[in-house]
């Protein structure tokens, strides 16, 4: 019996587009990556924040509770799982398997600000778009250092024309969080 078909080691691989590119390689490089960050409405949320080539994407995931979250660690274990993710397949897989992703372009980019904590609290990273609502993480990354978060985003910003503020204390905006709580 013959085939005009191609068999085995033969046949066209039905994946193949024409390109080097692998499957799923969107392109997308990081240029800074805030890891661990954490909404403050309930529930809480976890974010990974990628300042990349083609904007910022804000990859929020787990449903994070006082009780049945933060109490037995699993906030910690969604993190450290999302990040082994990023090293082993990159942003692709973090963005296909987050809850939620904003992107913003960075032509609408206002400002990022980002508050050292203090001494009692963790850093804060507040995205600000010309318009649109704000966003908000505590990072609680134990690595995080701020202050060479800010130099990396700074030269970022001086690229890509948005500001970057850095502030120290605990960055706590009553009314900003308010308005996202209830917004």
């Amino acid at each position: 019996m013959s085939s005009d078909a191609a068999d085995g080691a033969d046949a066209p691989d039905p994946t193949d587009d024409g390109t080097d590119d692998e499957i799923g390689d969107s392109g997308i490089e990081i240029e800074v990556h805030g890891h661990f960050g954490m909404t403050g409405s309930f529930p809480l949320r976890i974010c990974e924040l990628f300042f990349a080539s083609d904007g910022v994407h804000l990859a929020e995931y787990g449903m994070i509770t006082p009780l049945f979250g933060l109490g037995v660690g699993k906030h910690e274990r969604e993190a450290a799982a999302m990040n082994e993710l990023l090293d082993r397949y990159g942003i692709d897989e973090v963005i296909a398997r987050s809850d939620a992703v904003t992107w913003l372009s960075y032509d609408g980019l206002d400002r990022v600000v980002v508050s050292d904590g203090g001494r009692l609290g963790n850093a804060r990273v507040g995205v600000y778009p010309e318009t649109g609502d704000s966003h908000a993480y505590r990072i609680h990354d134990d690595e995080f250092d701020a202050e060479a978060f800010v130099d990396e985003l700074s030269e970022l910003g001086e690229d890509r024309g948005f500001e970057v503020v850095s502030e120290s204390g605990l960055g706590y905006r009553p009314r900003e969080s308010l308005d996202r709580f209830f917004g």
